[in-house]
């Protein structure tokens, strides 16, 4: 039966319609049948893509592999029929590892079209199993089968293949030199720079080294690489630039490589970068910025502010400015007037960051600027520089049309401190603008206005509750009594994010006065609320807090459970750990995780039975709880067991939570 249908099949091969064909591919290899391997080779050469895709998917599911192998290395000898062969060298690939064997075999085929394809296919296999037969092949009588080695023992990655492409360096075939310096630089052995450099100034493979040391190379070589930023070619100048980058960036901007790369520089190498700046390629524009803003010279300032309006690069031309520093400041100030507001703004950020008091006039001006992207960045540009002259002009800020500038104006006016703003702060508690009373407010809070506390009072009562949130945290960073009797007021207002403020705001005051209100939040309608409350309490942490918070534990929902767990964590009163410990059984994986960590804050060692007894379960996360538990505990006798999970868990972050445990175990 299965013969017949097989037979049908292999008909339904050379059937007119597409999806016929197809489907008896499908079906064929759904039978695993070895008899059909051949005709399903020959599908491989069906003129539809699809049919051919289908043909190889059937072919990878027989389970007679080295039938399956042998046939297609056959059809990589189908010269006429291109799509069979692609399609053969696809399947044969996706093969991998059995395929392997087979292959270095036909690399010794007469047919040199039929080596390369054997050559190729093993370099996208990746088997080191393959690097004997490429070595053999570097010797080969046919140009492109050398060429194709060189370039797929460099994707393979084998340290042996180094020698055999070092030795090939010194020979006359210049395409496979240029394959083998390609090869080398993926290889990444440091063993090959000497070598490579004596070809650097071959022209023709010097961008095929420069590559190369820019993959492989340290700082050392920069006092060869950098003078040729300065190359009358601009594609060896363009090389030059995008190796040095690399090189820099390999070495996480050490000082010595810093200090060559600085030392090696001429005028001569500034004009080359500054060319490179005006290139289309967007990945040498990016690393040319990266180079001058590591020389930190005045001079290539104007060419960077040229192209800072040039989206692609803005953020890389910014942060060269950032990094020349102080001696951009003279030009970033003639660009605040720019045409371009992003040109602007990003002057605005850079002064912010590299200016002094000097700056500060024109950056105050900026503040009334048409862009609200550039009135964002001029009111942080003056935060950063502490601008104190500011305070005024930042103030309308604070009634901004742009929900950003209006958060730029109240973090400068924080920063910036200045008492003297309080007055007209105070003043904009009471204006029609929601806007105005709410910034006024935050900014008032930070400033620890003592004065405000009685408008701040007034202003739990606002209409508008991101006033009242607001007037909630000031009072809570303020502080004192009538500051405590304003948030009494809050908590019942209708809106969640008000007393939750003020349940948070409460941590802030004396624990003797805030105790009992924290007490009463325990019974709010929202978890979020009490959850600010469990932790508030936790905070204060004394014996009649946790008699309180301990019998909730059964009776809320999760969220509080785990805000309770976190908040008794660190609690050594003795009531405590049989109560983390029962934790452990809860129905929630959420609750019994928390209960995990809290033990191990909770430093009982009792607990290391229970805690080692859940590294079994099957729950990673829960797996994972228990092992950070056990690291925090401090009970070195998890170590054994701990160094079991880091080489025997299946779970890469469980095993990479266990070395952290051991190391934290190991220093005490």
């Amino acid at each position: 039966m299965v013969t017949e249908h097989l037979q049908q099949l292999v008909q339904d091969f050379q059937h007119s319609d597409v999806e016929i064909r197809r489907k008896a591919a499908e079906r064929a290899g759904s039978l695993k049948d070895s008899r059909g391997i051949a005709p399903l080779t020959q599908l491989l050469g069906d003129a539809v893509w699809r049919v051919r895709k289908t043909a190889i998917d059937a072919l990878l599911e027989m389970d007679d592999k080295h039938e399956v192998i042998a046939h297609l290395v056959l059809a990589l000898r189908s010269h006429e029929n291109a799509g069979m062969r692609n399609a053969s060298v696809e399947a044969l690939t996706r093969m991998g590892a059995p395929a392997v064997p087979p292959l270095c075999r036909v690399v010794t085929d007469a047919d040199p079209d039929v080596r390369k394809f054997a050559i190729d296919i093993l370099g996208d296999i990746r088997s080191a199993s393959a690097v004997a037969a490429l070595i053999g092949a570097l010797a080969d009588a046919d140009a492109n089968v050398r060429t194709a080695a060189a370039e797929n023992l460099g994707k393979i990655g084998q340290p042996r293949a180094v020698e055999p492409l070092l030795e090939v360096l010194s020979g006359d075939d210049f395409w496979l030199k240029f394959a083998a310096v390609d090869a080398l630089g993926n290889l990444g052995d440091p063993q090959a720079v000497p070598p490579l450099l004596q070809h650097l100034h071959n022209e023709s493979l010097t961008r095929a080294v420069l590559d190369a040391l820019g993959r492989l190379a340290d700082g050392g070589v920069l006092e060869s690489v950098v003078p040729l930023i300065q190359h009358k070619k601009r594609t060896i100048r363009n090389a030059a630039v995008l190796a040095a980058g690399r090189i820099l960036k390999r070495s996480e901007g050490g000082v010595d490589s810093n200090s060559l790369f600085q030392k090696e520089t001429s005028e001569e190498t500034l004009d080359g970068l500054i060319a490179a700046l005006q290139e289309d390629a967007l990945p040498l524009r990016q690393t040319a910025l990266q180079l001058l803003g590591h020389l930190k010279s005045a001079r290539c300032v104007p060419y960077i502010l040229d192209i800072l309006g040039d989206i692609d690069i803005h953020e890389q031309a910014v942060s060269a400015l950032m990094q020349i520093g102080p001696a951009t400041a003279p030009h970033l100030m003639d660009a605040l007037d720019h045409p371009d507001e992003l040109i602007r703004k990003a002057a605005a950020a850079v002064i912010g960051k590299v200016g002094d008091d000097t700056t500060s006039r024109q950056l105050v001006e900026l503040l009334q600027d048409d862009n609200g992207h550039v009135r964002q960045s001029a009111a942080l540009a003056l935060a950063n520089l502490n601008c104190s002259q500011a305070a005024p002009a930042l103030l309308p800020l604070l009634n901004d049309p742009y929900p950003d500038v209006q958060a730029a104006a109240v973090q400068a006016l924080q920063r910036i401190g200045d008492q003297s703003a309080s007055a007209t702060l105070m003043e904009l508690l009471g204006h029609s603008s929601p806007s105005y009373r709410r910034n006024a407010a935050l900014v008032l809070g930070a400033l620890h206005t003592k004065d405000a506390v009685e408008r701040l009072v007034f202003a739990v009562n606002d209409e508008c509750p991101e006033v009242r949130k607001a007037a909630v945290v000031a009072l809570g960073r303020i502080g004192g009594d009538r500051a405590l009797e304003g948030l009494v007021f809050t908590l019942s207002d209708e809106i969640t994010d008000v007393r939750l403020s003020a349940a948070t705001a409460l941590q802030h005051f004396n624990a003797t006065a805030a105790k009992p209100i924290l007490i009463s939040l325990l019974k709010d309608e929202d978890i979020w609320v009490r959850c600010a409350a469990v932790q508030g309490l936790g905070e204060i942490g004394d014996a009649e807090t946790v008699g309180v918070l301990i019998p909730r534990l059964d009776a809320e929902m999760p969220p509080v459970q785990i805000a309770i767990l976190d908040a008794l964590a660190d609690n050594k009163d003795p009531r405590v750990f049989p109560v983390l410990l029962k934790a452990l059984e809860s129905a929630d994986r959420e609750v019994r995780r928390a209960s995990m960590l809290a033990l191990g804050r909770n430093g009982n060692r009792a607990a290391f039975g229970s805690l080692l007894y859940l590294l079994e379960s099957a729950d990673w996360s829960e797996r994972n709880a228990a092992v950070e538990a056990l690291g925090l505990l401090g009970d070195e006798r998890a170590v054994p067991y701990l160094k079991e999970i880091v080489h025997h868990d299946p779970d890469p972050l469980i095993q990479k939570t266990a070395r952290q445990a051991v190391v934290r175990l190991s220093r005490g």
